[in-house]
């Protein structure tokens, strides 16, 4: 009797775990995952002027505020962020503004303090601003290459102007031979491609000038390669190269000149530091070719480095 009571016990032990179990599983709480808030139609400074930041880029006309040694000393400031973002379908349209000031000295470093920072030695500068129009086909380019994906085009509208600081004792003026640039359209195609923890970003841009200015038309283009290291660092490696073809001019006091044609190749191979409205990079820089503003005329290969701070 004491083993048939103690197997009934038992038996009536292991039903009750049984039927426990799937009540317990049913009044344990679902997980569940909010969703995502849809993104709004219309937003106001989404960030960048474009899905793909011009920031990354190793061109001069870069909107950022920076430092660098060339050997020149070059202190710029500047922005290139859209004003609105209009998020259609298939397309998202970004509205933007761009404004560089750049103050560059008229000789390479030579140790001295007064090279350091553009100031005593820095005769020339150089401003540079603009408005732009950017579509990004978003669902297409993640749908078809990848998450991190993206795929745009732009048409920009831009005025750059060379300046420098002259004596206030009624020298005679200077600089009368270098061409300026004036105001030109800008079109570029871009596009970004994850390769794995790698994120490589090529883009294609023409510049045409409007009206009888120094240069025709002006090719160029960019290849830039992010490694997304961690959220807090990212080295890059970019390239930015262009050509401008120069045009036959009158100068003022009746000169009939041919400008000469320039090129620059440049790049940028640092570490980039995000955070919460841009980020910082600092990189070494090797350039070939011509100079900006009023170093136009300088062909040279410099080499040195720098800091800038991005805006997204």
């Amino acid at each position: 009797m004491n083993a048939l009571h103690r197997a009934t016990g038992f038996a009536l032990v292991l039903a009750a775990a049984c039927a426990a179990l799937p009540a317990r599983a049913q009044t344990a709480p679902p997980k569940t995952t909010a969703p995502a808030a849809p993104e709004p139609a219309l937003q106001v400074l989404p960030g960048a002027s474009r899905e793909i930041n011009h920031a990354h880029s190793a061109s001069r006309d870069t909107g950022a505020m920076g430092w660098a040694l060339t050997p020149y000393s070059v202190l710029s400031a500047g922005a290139d962020v859209a004003i609105l973002k209009w998020k259609l379908e298939p397309v998202s349209l970004r509205f933007g503004f761009f404004g560089l000031l750049e103050l560059e000295s008229d000789r390479p470093f030579e140790k001295g303090s007064k090279d350091f920072i553009p100031r005593e030695n820095s005769r020339f500068w150089r401003a540079h601003g603009g408005y732009s129009i950017a579509a990004s086909f978003e669902r297409w380019a993640r749908a078809s290459l990848g998450e991190r994906a993206a795929f745009e085009v732009a048409l920009s509208l831009r005025h750059e102007s060379e300046h420098y600081t002259g004596s206030t004792h009624g020298d005679e003026p200077q600089y009368g031979d270098v061409p300026l640039i004036g105001n030109f359209l800008m079109g570029d195609v871009g596009a970004r491609l994850p390769l794995g923890d790698f994120d490589l970003e090529l883009r294609v841009q023409t510049k045409v000038w409007l009206g009888e200015r120094a240069y025709s038309v002006g090719p160029g283009g960019d290849v830039i390669l992010r490694w997304n290291f961690s959220d807090w660092m990212r080295p890059f490696s970019a390239t930015f190269a262009e050509y401008l073809f120069g045009r036959r001019m009158v100068w003022d006091d009746g000169r009939d000149v041919q400008v000469p044609d320039n090129y620059l190749i440049r790049n940028l191979t640092g570490v980039a530091f995000p955070g919460p409205i841009g980020e910082i990079q600092i990189f070494n820089a090797l350039e070939l070719g011509h100079g900006k503003g009023l170093n136009v005329y300088k062909e040279e290969l410099r080499w040195g480095g720098g800091i800038r701070l991005a805006f997204y």
